[in-house]
């Protein structure tokens, strides 16, 4: 039997070489990111994020040792011992390691393993002949050192040992000196902590022949012992410091992404990071990276991607869309050119006659209008042509009818607001706003605020305000557009808040607040389109949104609308969160996301980040600019544009990683 004997009488401080352990050998970054200019046109740029990170100091061979405990990364001292270190590689190329145990666990002092497998009964690991003691470096915390027999310095073959401790008085002077051939590196020594925790016993298996003092066991000792029940190693190998292309095996690995995949794509094959413009966009996009190790300690950098080019390039692109027959629609594209610049419009790749500025006009849209549109852009340096989009004909859009979101109101920035844009003319459009309490308390909710108030604030225009819904307005006119557009009757004398009338042109704000001294509580804010025939009057809902604290679990932010009529409609939506802070709005949602559910509980599509998507579209930004501020490149805001039939649709809004705070739902109708 292989053992390793210990003398544990008090001996003098031998100590050779320490200044190479006891140093904070982890993962850390090695220089700063800076910003890089990408190409247009597909020539690719590549960075070696091996001169980034690394683990300072470590320049041998690198062993990785995976334990059913966790992983640890093992540094062959090669110059100390030179012999040792290729014996213990010996054993690891041939897997003699793998599927072993650690036999012995000494606390305050060594775990050891590499002698026997992990098998019932155990067998001896076969060995080649010893290695000649190699003794140079003193035995500190975090050193590997050849076990050996008693008295026999050249008896090393296949068994090892971690020093848990300064093992230097105990270990240099006896039997030649232990030879240290390997220290461990990154974190691994909290896995080689965690295993000298693992309660050990006196063990003797009847049928093994070996008795054991110290031998580690998993949920410790019964009548039935088990491989199960040992400290195993189960793989041994060699990795390098850095993923090398077509390989895995290495102790730091890389994640990247691209805050903006339509301009910049980031691919990785080993440690070499390639970035690639996108066709024929320019602009900037968030490289981010992250280097891991297998400990799992990460860092994290981000730099930026900036693609120009002196040839015309695209920083927006036509937006595909249905659009309604006879309508007017105007598809555009931003182009970014030097000098004078020509423009021609193609359809389905054929120049369309005419067609020669950044933008394009169809007075009265027809099917044969339909199709792949793009823009050509020449300067004096070339030509560039747009990504495309696709107009899709249809005899009738649906229109935005109204929206409801239910929450928790109180006041100052956790006062809940609906808000809507009217759009088209002439005339004014007929609106139903309503704030219950009560009625909510009628169905069941619990918590519900016992007196709402609405105050409706107009763009241009003086303000309302309803504290009881049949204190102040005309009852036959609440009844009639209610039961147009469809919302429930509220009982006489509640205290539901409600504002009915005819509005013209322009943005509304519905602030929803508890009435005086009353109690916060949940209320469903709702606003409807109360027009006799909604589908075809001239003034319509453009945009609907709402306001509210933004929990998590039953706490998010849930806000239904209803698209009805026609074939389908085009909708940008969005989830505002750090957007609000412009808006000098307090304890706002710092990173939002949501998805938007049909009426059938089917997920119809999701959103996160601003950049994520394509929203560089001069029409969409023209939209937004109209009524809100465009977010930066890199906003935490959520949007999505998506073409939906007629039907009902929630949007529930919550915060990545279940964060809280103040979020804004809005739906804008893209034409």
């Amino acid at each position: 039997m292989k053992t390793l004997h210990f003398s544990f009488a008090a001996l003098s401080a031998f100590i050779l070489s320490s200044s190479l352990f006891g140093q904070n050998l982890q993962l850390e970054e090695t220089q700063d990111f800076e910003d890089i200019s990408v190409p247009l046109g597909g020539a690719e740029v590549q960075i070696d994020l091996a001169d980034f990170f690394t683990i300072d100091g470590v320049n041998g061979q690198i062993v990785q040792m995976n334990f059913d405990q966790g992983t640890i990364n093992i540094e062959m001292l090669d110059a100390a011992a030179p012999l040792n270190v290729a014996n213990f590689l010996s054993y690891v190329d041939d897997d003699s390691y793998d599927g072993t145990i650690i036999h012995r666990s000494l606390e305050g002092f060594v775990v050891q393993g590499g002698s026997f497998t992990a098998t019932l009964p155990l067998e001896s690991v076969p060995t080649r002949d010893p290695v000649v003691n190699e003794f140079a470096l003193s035995n500190l915390r975090g050193t590997v050192s050849m076990a050996k027999l008693a008295d026999q310095p050249d008896s090393a073959t296949s068994g090892f040992f971690i020093s848990l401790a300064d093992n230097s008085e105990i270990l240099d002077p006896q039997n030649g000196g232990f030879t240290v051939f390997a220290r461990v590196i990154g974190t691994g020594m909290d896995i080689a902590d965690a295993i000298e925790d693992v309660p050990t016993w006196t063990l003797t298996l009847d049928n093994s022949g070996f008795p054991y003092e110290n031998f580690p066991m998993l949920g410790g000792v019964n009548d039935d012992v088990s491989v199960d029940l040992m400290v195993k190693l189960v793989e041994a190998k060699r990795v390098s410091m850095y993923p090398e292309v077509g390989s895995s095996d290495s102790m730091i690995s890389f994640t990247v992404g691209s805050s903006s995949d339509g301009i910049v794509e980031a691919t990785l094959d080993g440690s070499i990071l390639t970035l690639l413009s996108i066709g024929s966009f320019v602009g900037s996009s968030t490289i981010s990276v992250s280097a891991i190790d297998t400990n799992g300690n990460s860092i994290e950098k981000s730099f930026q991607a900036l693609v120009e080019s002196s040839v015309p390039a695209f920083s927006s692109r036509p937006l595909s869309r249905t659009v309604e027959i006879g309508r007017s629609v105007t598809v555009s594209a931003t182009a970014i050119s030097e000098g004078d610049t020509t423009y021609q419009w193609n359809l389905d790749g054929v120049p369309i006659a005419g067609a020669t500025q950044s933008t394009y006009m169809i007075a009265s849209f027809t099917e044969a209008d339909g199709g792949v549109y793009t823009l050509s852009a020449t300067n004096a340096n070339g030509t560039s042509t747009s990504l495309s989009g696709e107009l899709f004909a249809i005899e009738k859009a649906a229109r935005l009818v109204n929206i409801s979101t239910r929450g928790i109101a109180s006041t100052g920035d956790e006062t809940m607001i609906a808000g809507f844009f009217l759009s088209g003319g002439p005339g004014e459009k007929k609106m139903l706003i309503r704030a219950l309490g009560p009625d909510l308390s009628a169905r069941g909710v619990s918590g519900t605020m016992p007196d709402p108030r609405v105050q409706l604030v107009p763009l241009v225009g003086d303000q309302l305000i309803n504290d009881d819904w049949d204190i102040g307005n005309d009852l036959a006119v609440v009844s009639s557009y209610s039961a147009r557009s469809g919302a429930q009757p509220l009982v006489p004398g509640s205290t539901d808040a409600v504002i009915a009338g005819s509005f013209p042109v322009t943005g509304y704000t519905a602030l929803i607040t508890p009435k005086g001294g009353s109690a916060d509580g949940i209320v469903l804010a709702e606003v409807f389109d109360a027009d006799e025939d909604n589908l075809n009057s001239p003034v319509r809902l453009f945009n609907i949104a709402t306001r509210a604290q933004v929990g998590k679990g039953d706490g998010v932010l849930i806000a239904g609308f209803w698209i009805v009529g026609g074939e389908s409609a085009n909708l940008l939506i969005r989830a505002l969160g750090p957007g609000l802070i412009k808006q000098g709005v307090g304890n706002t949602l710092v990173d939002p996301q949501f998805r938007i559910v049909n009426g059938l509980g089917e997920t119809v599509a999701t959103a996160d980040n601003w950049g994520e998507v394509s929203y560089k579209d001069s029409l969409i930004r023209e939209t937004l600019a109209a009524f809100a501020e465009v977010p930066d490149e890199g906003s935490k805001d959520a949007a999505a544009i998506v073409t939906l039939a007629p039907g009902g649709y929630t949007v529930i809004v919550s915060g990545v990683g279940d964060t809280t705070g103040v979020g804004l739902v809005e739906v804008f109708e893209v034409r």
